[in-house]
């Protein structure tokens, strides 16, 4: 094996088979029902089509099959290997390599064999693990993908305000800061002139006193000469 580490899983390419093992791998998806006649392994193999219907028909909610499409061209089938990597083989702790999938698309002979050998025993593995364990890898999965640690709970997303509706209540808030701005000097002014009114009441006060005048005529001359 020529290994390497990609993220948490390692990657390996996968090794020659003898021709016991390559016999094995043929009665192994001989007995899976397929979409497609295995006339030609190599070529009917090569898009990851098959690939993915093999995982379908041990762990069906590995794989969407809508995701793959049939196809001859190189850059069709290297989609759909990418997908495989990621979306499923992920799940089950396998990787094949970039090596691997050059060969397989390009119809290499042996190639789909070695990773369908590979694939056999990864769903094995997979399905003899304890319920607990595979559902613990699941959450796993499911958290390396979403991005948060297994024990933190989603926090919910608070409201943003939009940029236009945080301009109208700032201009808002300072019209209401202007109108009382506004109030506070009319106070003052309405108790400087009564204080001013007062001043000149006393005044005249003064001066009717100062005249003879009775509190009785004092009102109506205050009146006047305020008038």
């Amino acid at each position: 094996y020529q290994r390497r580490v990609h993220g948490d899983l390692l990657i390996m390419e996968a090794a020659t088979l003898n021709e016991e093992e390559m016999q094995s791998v043929y009665n192994w998806v001989d007995e899976i029902p397929l979409t497609r006649p295995k006339k030609n392994i190599t070529r009917d193999f090569s898009d990851g089509v098959l690939f993915a219907e093999v995982v379908k028909h041990f762990i069906p909610k590995f794989v969407e099959i809508h995701n793959y499409i049939p196809a001859h061209s190189i850059s069709q089938k290297l989609y759909n290997w990418e997908t495989l990597n990621q979306k499923v083989f992920k799940k089950i702790a396998m990787q094949v390599s970039k090596s691997d999938v050059d060969q397989i698309v390009n119809c290499i002979p042996e190639a789909v064999e070695r990773v369908l050998k590979v694939l056999q025993n990864k769903i094995k593995f997979y399905l003899e693990k304890p319920k607990g364990s595979m559902m613990e890898s699941e959450k796993k999965e499911s958290v390396s993908g979403s991005g948060t640690s297994p024990s933190s709970k989603p926090m919910p997303v608070p409201f943003a305000p939009s940029t236009q509706a945080l301009s109208e209540k700032e201009e808002t808030i300072q019209e209401l800061r202007e109108t009382i701005e506004i109030m506070e000097l009319k106070i003052k002014k309405l108790e400087q002139l009564a204080k001013l009114k007062d001043s000149k009441i006393q005044t005249l006060s003064n001066k009717l006193s100062q005249l003879g005048l009775s509190q009785f005529q004092f009102p109506q001359v205050c009146n006047s000469l305020i008038n």
